[in-house]
Formats: structure tokens, sequence, C-alpha cells
């Protein structure tokens, strides 16, 4: 049984207050009375104006260095991912498809908005995009691959938890991460470090150089970080929880049935396949076959359905394969567990990497009031993803015809002869005509796992100079060069190659469509065994998936801030200034017949000849910003100027302007003020507008042809128990929209902190943020939608008084009741009479009304109404005084969501987004998450515990019935969600919890064995009770999204570092 959240945290600060009560320090000697400090003016992320005590006037989160020995970060994307604020990392290295961006890539999301509502800086400045597009909200997606960031020589890490688009432009709506690198690291550092998991795969190497030094008479400063990164592959069937894509056994009910299939994600392309039988009528005008679907003469008829379809499917005990009308229902072991494919035997959890990070930054003092400063920063990985063999359906790349004289064709010439006559090499034949096959559905087993080869490049120039003039004033203007270039390559089935290779006669050179062999022994049709196509026939078949993608930005910024009027008390008036000129390229190119087939090929132009892949044009766009904008800040109490309660008391106000060259002007302002009643306590609130333009491929790409993969009906299949309602890739109709406008934001932030009086080191910070966004960009609905449409339809009309059997839901017409994403045929008698037996064993609350089949998908991009989210931030930080036992300290942060929610259409229900693993929130959306470290340190001796928390949420893909639920007593993992103007009951997804813990011994630089002088040792365990991902619906059996670190099991590492 799982502790309560209250109970978790006071573990923690027992186990602080345990550190204390060890032995009770000894009162502290008075202060030395030492000549008064000068504390220099800074800034921080989030402001251009400097303060000395910015750095608390904004809701910043900082990481520093020992925060980082507990979070032990693999990669930048495993360190971002654990704070609170984060929803997950909606593209993640767990990606397979070739739509999407694989590899070494990973977005961060906070606030559950998508990632591009999230800025992310390397020392305070924007570098450039991921290359490849993935989909967040059903929109193409560009946002920045923190893994690119680097791993050493990090100062610290700045998180600012408020919108900042007044300060940064576009995309800081969310929060904005800034890494700041080292500027005053002196001397050599290296480290090595070791790492593999309890299930001793994933074994990673790093080996880290880092070199800061004076130079020019130290004018000059220079740092150079050099970081190698190497990890083995890991597997979804090394680990036991997701070894297996049917996890119906581990499913509460009512979900622990076969005949529903929301956690068995084994899929209907399996190796054994679904066939037709076909007439050929001739073929269209790019030399593609057109059949109609026959039951062939004089062949028994119980080897195919009416309309001449048949399936191969395994059989009990025999070690053979049967020809049968139907596919073997789902079904915990036997044929009804063999037929059905289990991707994650081949699939990938976590590539293997091979890393390679480089950042060399420096300034040289120019003069007294001038410095110039330089940045170059490079970034390259490779990583090989592999997932599961090539399939071909005959819905999303046309027929696939095996004619009657492919030697494999079981109701070919090789088999069959209109009067039985035996083939001219003797072998016997059966009675009947020959028919040619269409493979409707079939993997090609064994062509064996597909091989994506992904390889990253990134790098950023900066070049720069800052300076101070007329007394306060300081300036800055940089200009940067930052570019990104990713390329997947993949060898692949290619449908025109295939279908050349199953027209030839030739045995050794034919596809067998098959995987079998068989002959006529003892009058019948018999399977022999399974089929190996020879090296030379698989390639014949394969061509190249190969995608090119690039971003680049350019931009020439400048700023200047500084003190203009003096105020009563010695307080001033400040004011920054600047602007900035950006350009911004993007391209993403596909090899001929990967993307579209060339012209003059004589295929068809608008498709692409890859099996399965969607039919992408090559895109080129690019825009151009210019910016200005301006800061201010008026103190109106403070320094010798204070009044009762008001120890300090200031004003400030931001606005940008900026002019895009591809949808016009925007401004966005922000409020925000400072009270200290007492030097222990301030309070601090802002209100910002944001916003965030389209993505250039939203853009630019246009209307081209998906393939939505492994896409269920899941208002038809727990009804009909068909195939064709179940997991297939179906044809996605995208509709590109170039009127997209930009999101649009309005965020209140206000919070409280305090220095707890009496109790030094002890602060705690309360604060409150909202996000109210317009013109969301997102897709048309989903599948899912479609489901709740319906049955919201159906419900509505039974409480109309119709009856089930009456209910018309428009399946097929233009009065179609479900989402407008979802095209469907018209009803067919086969249709009415499965939803008639499934409604004749269920109460009427549990009902569906008929509808027919899905036809294709339909996906357009809009701007939706308006969403809205907020919540609270929580922390607490407590360095403890002196000790005997050493130094001790104990930090906390939480955030709470309150309410989310969208509205997909003006005058729409809301949809309810909190708690929940809507897509929409780019992850999961709990209502807590938090972390928590202690640290100690004495002498030579320091370790840490760290503890990283995730709440419950609901999974909106698994529904069950009111009927249901209250049949079962109302169980907690059952929860009403009222959405879309519909209460469902959904799964609830559990709460989660992780512990890491590290110890480190440094061996001090006067030691006398010189070879381990300044030497340091780690040894850390992640995952320290080898926690597993909780069950999910999804296709890898749990939330990829927040999950994928964890599901690498427990993790032991090992590091040496040494300082020259």
């Amino acid at each position: 049984m799982n502790p309560t959240l209250p109970a978790r945290v006071s573990l923690f600060l027992a186990t602080g207050a345990l550190a204390v009560a060890q032995t009770a320090p000894a009162p502290s000697a008075p202060p030395a009375k030492d000549d008064p400090i000068k504390l220099e003016a800074f800034t921080v992320t989030g402001s251009n104006i400097k303060r000395i005590d910015m750095e608390r006037t904004l809701p910043v989160t900082t990481v520093r260095a020992e925060q980082l020995e507990i979070f032990d970060p693999g990669q930048p994307s495993d360190l971002l991912a654990a704070l609170p604020m984060a929803a997950g990392l909606p593209g993640n290295e767990a990606a397979l498809a070739t739509q999407n961006a694989r590899g070494d890539n990973a977005n961060i999301s906070f606030r559950g908005l998508s990632s591009g509502n999230t800025l992310i800086l390397l020392n305070g400045r924007r570098i450039a995009p991921h290359p490849i597009t993935w989909n967040e909200q059903g929109v193409p997606a560009l946002s920045v691959n923190v893994n690119q960031l680097p791993n050493r020589g990090i100062e610290r890490v700045d998180v600012l938890r408020d919108g900042a688009s007044s300060i940064y432009g576009a995309d800081a709506v969310a929060g904005v991460v800034n890494y700041v690198m080292h500027r005053r690291f002196r001397g050599t550092e290296l480290s090595l470090r070791a790492g593999t998991t309890e299930y001793g795969d994933g074994t990673d190497y790093r080996a880290s150089l880092t070199h800061g030094r004076d130079f020019a008479n130290k004018k000059g400063r220079l740092i150079f970080t050099a970081d190698w990164y190497g990890r083995e592959g890991t597997f979804l069937r090394d680990r036991p929880f997701a070894a297996d894509g049917d996890q119906v056994a581990r499913a509460p009910a009512p979900w622990n049935v076969y005949t529903d299939t929301s956690f068995n994600k084994r899929t209907t392309t399996s190796a054994y396949g679904q066939f037709s039988a076909v007439a050929v009528t001739g073929r269209d005008q790019y030399g593609a076959f057109l059949v109609a679907n026959q039951r062939p003469a004089g062949i028994p008829t119980n080897f195919f359905t009416a309309t001449g379809g048949f399936f191969l499917v395994p059989t009990t005990g025999s070690g053979q394969r049967g020809l049968a009308t139907a596919a073997p229902p789902r079904a915990a072991s036997g044929p009804g567990k063999e037929y059905y494919w289990n991707l994650n035997d081949a699939r990938s959890l976590q590539p293997q990497s091979k890393r390679a990070n480089v950042f060399l930054g420096g300034e040289l003092d120019l003069s007294p009031r001038v410095t110039a400063f330089a940045d170059f920063n490079y970034y390259r990985a490779r990583s090989l993803v592999l997932r599961d063999p090539d399939i071909y359906q005959s819905s999303v790349n046309g027929p696939l015809v095996i004619p009657t004289n492919n030697p494999y064709n079981p109701f070919g010439e090789r088999f069959w002869h209109p009067t039985g006559a035996p083939n001219a090499d003797g072998t016997p034949r059966l009675t009947g005509t020959p028919t040619a096959v269409n493979v409707v559905n079939h993997r090609f087993a064994d062509f064996g796992s597909r091989e994506d080869t992904v390889t990253n490049h990134a790098y950023r120039v900066l070049l720069g100079a800052r300076g101070k003039f007329a007394g306060t004033w300081t300036w800055e203007t940089a200009a940067v060069h930052a570019e990104g270039r990713a390329n997947e390559y993949e060898p692949i089935q290619r449908t025109s190659l295939t279908q050349a290779a199953a027209l030839l006669t030739d045995p050794a050179r034919a596809l067998n469509g098959f995987g079998r062999t068989y002959a006529v022994q003892n009058g019948a049709l018999v399977d022999t065994g399974p089929f190996v196509h020879a090296a030379a026939v698989k390639q014949s078949t394969y061509g190249v998936f190969e995608r090119d993608g690039m971003t680049r930005f350019r931009s020439l910024d400048f700023n200047a801030s500084g003190e203009v009027a003096s105020l009563w008390g010695g307080n001033k008036l400040s004011l920054a200034l600047g602007g900035e000129v950006r350009r911004e390229d993007f391209s993403d190119v596909r090899a001929p017949f990967a993307g579209l087939n060339p012209a003059g090929s004589g295929l068809n132009p608008t498709r692409s000849d890859v099996v399965s892949a969607s039919s992408v044009p090559d895109t080129f766009a690019d825009r151009e910003a210019i910016s200005a904008y301006a800061e201010i800040l008026l103190p109106l109490v403070g320094r010798e100027f204070k009044l009762p309660l008001v120890h300090s008391f200031e004003l400030s106000a931001a606005a940008r302007s900026e002019h895009y060259s591809d949808f016009g002007n925007t401004v966005s302002p922000k409020f925000g003020l400072t009270w200290k009643p007492a030097a222990w306590i301030m309070v601090r609130a802002s209100h910002s507008q944001g916003f965030r333009p389209p993505s250039l491929p939203a853009l630019y790409r246009g209307s081209f042809i998906a393939t939505a993969l492994n896409s269920q009906d899941t208002y038809r299949s727990a009804v009909t128990q068909l195939l064709t309602d179940q997991g297939l890739n179906r044809i996605n109709r995208v509709a590109g929209n170039p009127d997209l406008q930009p999101e649009k934001s309005k965020g209140i932030s206000s919070g409280i902190v305090i220095d707890v009086p009496g109790v030094r080191g002890l602060s705690l910070t309360v604060d409150y943020y909202e996000i109210r966004h317009r013109e969301i960009m997102g897709s048309s609905g989903t599948i899912n939608d479609d489901r709740d449409a319906l049955v919201a339809a159906t419900q509505a009309a039974l409480a109309a008084g119709q009856s089930i059997a009456s209910i018309d839901l428009g399946s097929g017409t233009s009065r179609y009741q479900g989402d407008g994403a979802v095209v469907r045929l018209p009803l067919t008698q086969e249709d009415r009479a499965s939803f008639a037996a499934y409604n004749a064993t269920r109460a009427p609350s549990a009902q569906r009304a008929a509808v027919g089949a899905i036809d294709f998908l339909r996906t357009t991009y809009f701007n939706k109404a308006e969403q809205f989210v907020n919540g609270f931030d929580f922390g607490l930080n407590y360095r403890f005084r002196p000790l005997p036992v050493g130094n001790v300290t104990f930090e906390t942060s939480w955030t709470k969501l309150n309410t989310f929610y969208i509205h997909t259409r003006r005058n729409a229900p809301r949809t309810e987004l909190k708690e929940t693993n809507l897509a929409g929130t780019s992850g999961a959306s709990p209502e807590w998450r938090g972390n928590a470290q202690l640290n100690w340190r004495r002498d030579r001796w320091s370790a840490g515990l760290g503890m990283f928390y995730t709440g419950s949420f609901t999974l909106a893909g698994v529904t069950t019935s009111l009927a249901t639920y209250e049949s079962l007593g109302r169980p907690s993992y059952i929860k009403p969600v009222f959405t879309n103007g519909n209460t469902v009951y959904r799964m609830v997804h559990r709460d989660t919890q992780t512990y890491n813990v590290f110890v480190s011994y440094r061996v001090d630089r006067s030691d006398a064995r010189s070879w381990l002088r300044d030497t340091s040792i780690r040894v850390g365990v992640n995952n320290l009770f080898d926690a597993e991902p909780p069950l999910s619906d999804d296709n890898n059996t749990y939330e990829t999204a927040l999950y994928n670190t964890m599901a690498k099991g427990r993790l032991y590492s090992v590091t040496v570092t040494r300082k020259f």
C-alpha cells in the first residue's frame, strides 16, 4: 500500500530533523566587525535589469552542483523531466515511427502545455530547435532538443516558472530554462563515469574534460568542456512489465478480459495474415492493380468467406498453420495469443547512442569598461533505433497481388487446376480454378527487425561584447548563428518493388507473401512449414527511407540598462532597452520515393512508395522577426526610505513589440510588483501576456496523406471483435493551414517568500500560477473523441425514448454525429447484426448504436478557442547550521495542479485535462508532482538522498460504463470524470515515487599519494527500490513521456573525478 503524500514529505522532514537532533549546536559566536561588503548587482533569468536581490523577486528555481549530484542525470532530459513543473517529454527516445523525431531527441513540457511554450536558453540566448518534427496536440512541433545542452561545466540551471515573452519573445509562455556555464573555473578536471542497470543492460560510459584558465595577463578568461557519452541499447523484451504487449492479466476488471483490447497491444498485423481471393480488373494510370474480391469457382467454399476473404492461422499442437475464414479470438494462450504479433519483442526502450558535446567560452577585457566574449557549442549524436519487422496493409499501400503463377500462392496454378491435372513435373494438383490473392494484412517476419540510424548535429557560435558607460549603465550586444541538422536512414520495403517481386515465377527470386510453403498430399492442401526468403529476394524489395532535416537560427541583439533618475530615500529608477533581429529557416527533405514519388518514375506522384510511411512532401520555410523591448523598475520604498509594514515596495513593467514576416505584429507586456512588509518576508506578483507563433512546418507543409499507426476503433472494436476494427494502420488525410494564427496567453503569478524568523537558513516559498491561452493551435479530434461523441449521442437518444435499434447516428453521411475527424462507411447488415448481438446482453447505459467501419481519418490544423491552467508551486529550503556530524541541507519542491481544461471550439463544453494523459497535455497532468533532496557533507565525505514523486491521473483511452462502475462497487481505480458535457468513467493510473542515493569521497590535494591527489570517487544508485512504471494503455505498456527513465530499472554508477 502506497503512503500518502503528506507521509512522504514527513519522511524527509523527519530525516532532516534527525540530523539536527543528533547533536545540538553550540551557541554561535558573535559576528566579527568586518568592513562593510559591497554586493555587486547582477541579472538573472527573466529580467534585463541588474539588482542585488533580483534572484528572489522572480519565481526562479535554481539547480546547483550539489543538487545535480542527487539528480545524477545521464543526460539533460533526465534532469528537466524530474522538475515538479514538468509534465513529461512529449518528444522522447522511445519514438519509433518514420513520422516522428527518433534517436537522441527529448523535448520538455512545462505546466502540461506543448513543448513549444517552454523556452530553452544557453547562457541567456536561444539555440536552434531540433530539425525533425513530431506531433503535439496533433500539430507538427519544432522545439529544442534538450539533450544537445552541455552536461558538464555547468554553473547552474535556472528555471523561470513564469511567462517571459515580454523579455525573450515567443515561446516563453510556460517558463524558461537557462543553462548557465561556468566562467570562473580554473584548472583542469577529468571525470570518468560508468553505469549499468539491475538487468545488466543499458550500460553507459561518460568521459568528460573541463579546463579553465586566465590569459592575457588575467584580462581574459577561458573555459573548455568536452563530454563523450556512450550507451548500450535497452529493449522492452528485457523488462517483465513490458516484454509482452498483452497485459490483460495485470489489468483490473472490467478490462481484464480478452474481448477488451485496452491492455492488449499485440497487433493484428501479424506474421500469419489476412488475405482475399481477387479478380484483377486492370491497372490504374500509375500501374497499380485494380482488383475485385471474389470467391473462386470450384475451390471448396470452406476456405473462404462469402467475399473471398481468408486468414492464415496457427493451429493447436500441430506445428502447422491452417487456412481459415476468421482469425482466432484473442486469448491468454494458444492460437488466440500466437496469431497476434508482439511488437515489444523487437522494440527499443532506449536506443543505442553515442553523443559528443563540446563547449568553448571565453571573454577578454579590452579595457576596464569593455569586454568581448564568445561561445561555441557543438553537439553530435548517433543512435540506432530498432523496431518490428515490415508490414504490408492494402488499406494503406494499395493491393499487393500474388498472381496465380506465383509459386507460393496456395490457391495458384501450382496447386489447383480446373480439371485437377498434375503439374508438368508430376506433382499433384487439386480440382478448382486458380485465383490471384491480395495481401490484405501481413508482416514479413523473416525480413527481421528494422534498423534506423539517426545522426544529429547542432552547433552555436556567439560573438559579443559588453561594457559600462555613464556611471551605472551597462550594455551588451551579440550575434548568434545556430544550426541543427538530423539525418534518419533506414533500409525499408518499397511498395512497387514488393509487387514486382510477387509477380516473378522463379522460386528462387519470387516473393512469398504468406511466409509458408504448401503441397498437395493425399488429396488435400497441406502446410509444409515456414519459409525464409533469400537475402537477395529481401534486397530486391528494399529501398531507403532517408530524411534530412535542418533548422537555422540567426540573430543580432543589443540591450542597455542602468539608472535614469534618483528618487527619494536613495532609491533609483532603472530602465532597460533593447532590440533583436532574427531569422529562422527550416527544411525537411526526403529521399526519392520516401516522401513522394518523383515525377517521371511512373508512380503516383502524390504518394510515397515506402511501405506504411506517410506521403509527405519536402518542406522549405523561413521567417524573420524584428523586436524592440523595454523594462522599467520603480522602487517606491526601500534603502533609506521605509514605512511601517513596508520594508520595500517596487513596481516593474516590461513590453516587447515584435514584427513577424509571416503573420504581422504582436505586443507582449508584463507588470510586476514586490513588497517586503519586513526584511524576512517578500510578496511578489506579476501579470503578463505572451504569444507563440505557429511552427514553420505547420504553416507551410501543406496537405498530404499520412499513416495513422496501430489505430484502433475504440467504439466498434469491443462490439464486432473484427481485426479491421482493432489496431491497424489507417489513412489519415492531413490538410495544412497557412492561415494559422499565433497562440495568445495571459499569465498571472503571485507568491510569498519567507525567511523564517529565528530559524537561520530556513526559507519557504509559495507561488500561484495561472495561464489562460487563446487561439490554441490544435488539430481535429481523435478516435477517442469520436467514441465519446457517439456514446453521448446514443445515451441522449435513449433518454429521449428511442430504442437502441432505431437510433441513426448518420454513419457514412453528412449527418454523422461522431467527431468530424473520423469518416465512416455506411452501415451494412453485418454491422447491424453485430451491434444487435452486443446490445442484447448489456444494460441501456452500456449499449452502443450501430455505425459503420472507419473509412479514413481526417486531420486539419486550426486555432482552437481557449485553454486554462492554474495551480501552486511550493518550496522549502533549509541549510542547517554547521553540526558536529557535518553540514546538512534539505530542499523540497512541489507543484499542485488546481485546474486544467480546454474548449476545443467556441461555445463547446470544456474538456478536462487535469489528472489525465490526454495527448493535448504533452505527457500527463497529475494533481501533485514533487521532489526532495537531503545533502550531507563532512570533510572529504558527502552523501545525498533524493525522492521524486508523480501523482495519479486517469487514462483517457481506458473507459467503462456507469452500469459497470456501479456493478463493481465503485472501485477506487475507476474515476468518474465530467468532460465534454458528459461523465466518463476512466481507469486511474497510480502514483509513483523513486529514490536516488549517492556517497562520495574526495582525496585531499595535500595527500602524499600524488596519483590520487584531488580525486573524488562517487558511487550512486538511481531508482533505489527498482520501481516499475505503472500499467498504461500506451503501446509500450507504460507512459513513455513520463517513465522511460524509470523503465530502465535500478541503475548503479561509479564516477571518478580528478582535478589538476
